[in-house]
Formats: structure tokens, C-alpha cells, sequence
């Protein structure tokens, strides 16, 4: 593996700102660990070497072609004619938070904002990330792995900061079906590539250990509540861990939806009203986040207008990119779609709410030494 060590400069800080196989019934290589509140824990057995050898540049290539699909959700109007939109729907909920990191050669410090994000107070038409390639970009990366079927995907996942060093955030169906099928659910061959750009890696790959998602999403499929994960990868054996490596993003869940200023990174491979798009590039958007639906207190799903589509699944939505604290408020995770068929109705792009399920999610990936 190949990273490079650089030093944060206020150009890079600055840049943070800007055929098929048939379906398989066998448990994903690995083991299950029972986990309180509503979590499962999936234990990889393969070894960073046997998927780093599965990951020829071939498959790579046809995984980069195959950006995972997201989920779709009919448009609500369940909340028509209720009054009570405005009521306080997250006093005594769980909450957890955790402040950025940089990694140990540079620093979170911010210079100045973009002149894109500067340029306008929202960016819903995506835009390729400057720097991409460079830190504190490379806190973002490109997922890669394969559904039990054996076919090859790609999401978006970020580093977040772990007690462990080496934890990532990502949506839930990236790591598994969400179908109920239990063990035989799970995504295998989980490989992150930090700073992936037009297949170059500059901060080299690193590989799964464990994956951890809500019950909600292994079981039904809940994007509302539960389509959020987090993977805990394996120690390198020259570079040590990530977090050490590339910095990470903080984080805040609690259940909050209404923010200003939320950035949200992802490769995607598509978009709505786009034919740009390849998947071989770190795209964002930029605006204010609000609740799916403020009239049904029940749905508290976050929303912000921005067009990427299929793999950008999982790629954080973040605040503080415009400060010195950039920390994760959600997961891209699905978009609205005509229910007849399956078309993308507009360019609101959601996240399952970040309240309790985020809560415990990272809550057993800092108790996993």
C-alpha cells in the first residue's frame, strides 16, 4: 500500500469546503455477534489479503460501472392536515457527539471557505470536490464489496472518529440486503479506498473487520430509521490506523433535522436530470438540511435538495464544513420515486434520522478494541 504523507496546507483545507449469478442462500463469510439495543455485529473472517486479491483491477472497474443502487421511498402525504408540525420531537432522546480529527501530519485548521461553496448559499447541482485527492478530502472515500449474489457494488463511506481509530460511516444497505435474510445478508469483499479519483489510490485500500448495523435495517429495511452503519477495518500492518492516517469527521446524533450549512460528499454514478456522472469522482453539495415531513412527527428523516444518485449512497452529510468542525448529521441513503415507476420524481436526497439507532451504532463500534 502506497499513502502519502503530506502536511495540511490552506489549499487543501480549503477544499473540504468546496451477466448476473444467481442468488446464493450462504451466510457471508463470517460470524455474528449478539449486540444490545437493537444492533447486530457481523464478524469478517477473510483476511485483508485474501480481498485485497480479489479486488483485481477488473472488478474494480466493473464495481466503479455498478454504483449501488439506493432505496426508494413514495412520496409522503401521511402528514396532510395535522397542525402539529412544530412540536418538539427530539427533547429526551439519546444523543452522542464527537469533534473532527486531524490525522497525526496536518491539521483540521481551516484558512477560508471555497470559492464555490462562497459563491452560493446552496449547491444543489453537484459539483466535483477540488483536492480530492488530498487531506482532509481523503477523510471520504469510495466503498467497494460484493452483495451475496457475488455481484460487485460501490457506495461512499466516510472516516468517523472511533476509539478504535479505524471506523467508518456508511447507509446500511451498503452492507447488507435489508431483506431479513439474516446472515446471509451481509456485503462481503469490503474494501475502502480514501481519496479514490479516476481509480487512483493515494491513500492506498483498507479492509473491513467487522460491520455493524441497526436490526431495523437487517430486518425490514427500515430508511427511515435505519439505514446507517458503520465498518470497523482492519489495522494495517505498516500504516497502523486510519484515523491516524487521514484524520476523521466528528459527529453529532440526537435526532436533530433543521441544519444550515450542510455539505454532503458522495461518488455518485448517476443523478437526477444528469448524464455527467461516472463514479469515478468525489462530488458535493452544499445547503440546509429540514425534516421530511414536519407534519407527521413519526418521520424524521432529513432532507436537502442535491441531485447525486446511486453510488453515492452512504457519503456523509455534514456540518462545520465552513468552520473547523466538520461533523457527520446523517447518511445518504434514498430519494423519492414515482411508485409505478420507480422513476426519480426531484432532486431531494434523504437520510435515515441520526437518533438512537446512530447512537448505539457508534456507541459498539468505540467498544470494539
Amino acid at each position: 500500500m502506497r499513502i502519502q504523507r503530506i502536511a495540511a496546507t490552506a489549499a487543501c483545507a480549503t477544499a473540504l469546503l468546496g451477466g448476473l449469478l444467481a442468488p446464493s442462500a450462504a451466510a457471508a463469510p463470517g460470524t455474528e455477534q449478539p449486540a444490545a439495543n437493537g444492533v447486530a455485529v457481523h464478524s469478517v473472517k477473510d483476511s485483508a489479503a485474501q480481498v485485497k486479491a480479489y479486488w483485481t483491477p477488473e472488478r474494480m472497474r466493473k464495481a466503479v460501472a455498478n454504483p449501488a443502487p439506493m432505496p426508494t421511498i413514495a412520496p409522503s402525504a401521511q402528514g396532510a392536515g395535522r397542525k402539529d408540525g412544530t412540536a418538539d420531537k427530539t427533547s429526551g432522546r439519546l444523543r452522542a457527539s464527537a469533534d473532527a480529527v486531524g490525522p497525526k501530519t496536518a491539521s483540521l485548521t481551516a484558512a477560508s471557505t471555497s470559492q464555490s461553496m462562497a459563491a452560493a448559499s446552496e449547491i444543489s447541482v453537484a459539483q466535483e470536490v477540488p483536492y480530492s485527492t488530498s487531506f482532509p478530502n481523503v477523510i471520504v472515500g469510495k466503498l467497494f464489496f460484493t452483495k451475496p449474489d457475488g455481484r460487485p457494488f460501490t457506495c461512499t463511506a466516510s472516516v468517523i472518529v472511533s476509539n478504535n481509530k479505524r471506523t467508518l460511516w456508511t447507509a446500511g444497505h451498503c452492507v447488507h440486503l435489508g431483506d431479513g435474510s439474516g446472515s446471509a445478508g451481509w456485503s462481503t469483499n469490503v474494501e475502502f479506498v480514501p481519496g479514490y479519483k479516476d481509480g487512483q489510490e493515494p491513500w492506498g485500500r483498507w479492509y473491513a473487520d467487522k460491520l455493524i448495523a441497526p436490526n431495523a435495517w437487517l430486518e425490514s429495511g427500515d430508511n427511515r430509521n435505519g439505514d446507517l452503519a458503520a465498518i470497523v477495518l482492519k489495522s494495517d500492518a505498516t500504516y497502523g490506523n486510519i484515523q491516524d492516517n487521514v484524520g476523521a469527521l466528528g459527529y453529532v446524533f440526537g435526532g436533530e433535522t433543521d441544519y444550515a450549512d450542510v455539505t454532503t460528499y458522495g461518488y455518485p454514478g448517476d443523478g437526477y436530470n444528469r448524464t455527467d456522472m461516472t463514479g469515478e469522482r468525489m462530488m458535493f453539495c452544499h445547503g440546509n438540511s429540514g425534516d421530511a415531513d414536519p407534519w407527521w412527527p413519526t418521520d424524521d428523516r432529513l432532507k436537502m435538495d442535491c441531485d447525486m444518485g446511486h453510488g453515492a449512497s452512504g457519503g456523509p452529510m455534514f456540518i462545520g464544513a465552513l468552520s473547523y468542525n466538520p461533523q457527520i448529521v446523517g447518511a445518504n441513503s434514498h430519494y423519492e420515486a414515482d411508485a409505478t415507476t420507480n422513476q426519480r420524481l426531484n432532486d431531494d436526497l434523504f437520510s435515515s434520522l441520526h437518533d438512537v439507532l446512530a447512537v448505539n451504532v457508534i456507541n459498539e463500534a468505540n467498544a470494539t478494541s
